[in-house]
């Protein structure tokens, strides 16, 4: 009885051991989320994106009209892991494909354009929408990556 009893509490601490799931465990190397902005009628640097994978961003601004005068610059940081998965439970890849493409107008009367892309493997999909809008059912993410790309003010 005793063996049988131990055995028991064995496996048990086995089995709960192996169905833990930590922040770390949780952020995919294969998601990777992109979102960044543009405008078309813009003197400096009119294009700013960040690529996030697992608990790396990676932030690139760059000029359309001038790179001799404006060069573009690209800046990496690490994220929290428990942000990076937090960010990765946003982009449900399944229900952001039913998106279409474009939403509204974007960059019409030069309001400026943003996208939020999200890649799982070698699939893709790119929603661009108007400056300073969102994406419905996808409104924290997008305000999460806005915060995101913010943090890169610094970037020189």
């Amino acid at each position: 009885m005793r063996i049988v009893l131990i055995s028991f509490i064995l496996m048990s601490l086995v089995r709960c051991s192996q169905s833990s799931v930590t922040a770390e465990n949780a952020v995919s190397e294969t998601v990777v989320i992109r979102s960044g902005t543009s405008f078309g009628m813009c003197i400096g640097y009119c294009v700013k994106e960040i690529e996030l994978v697992a608990t790396t961003a990676t932030f690139t601004k760059q000029s359309r009209p001038d790179p001799a005068k404006y060069p573009t610059r690209t800046c990496t940081k690490s994220i929290p892991v428990n942000k990076a998965a937090e960010l990765n439970s946003m982009a449900q890849f399944n229900e952001f494909r039913k998106v279409p493409e474009t939403l509204g107008c974007p960059d019409c009367a030069d309001g400026g354009a943003e996208y939020v892309e999200i890649q799982v493997g070698e699939l893709k999909h790119r929603v661009t929408f108007e400056y300073g809008k969102t994406i419905p059912g996808f409104e924290t993410l997008v305000k999460d990556l806005r915060i995101q790309r913010d943090l890169f003010d610094d970037c020189n």
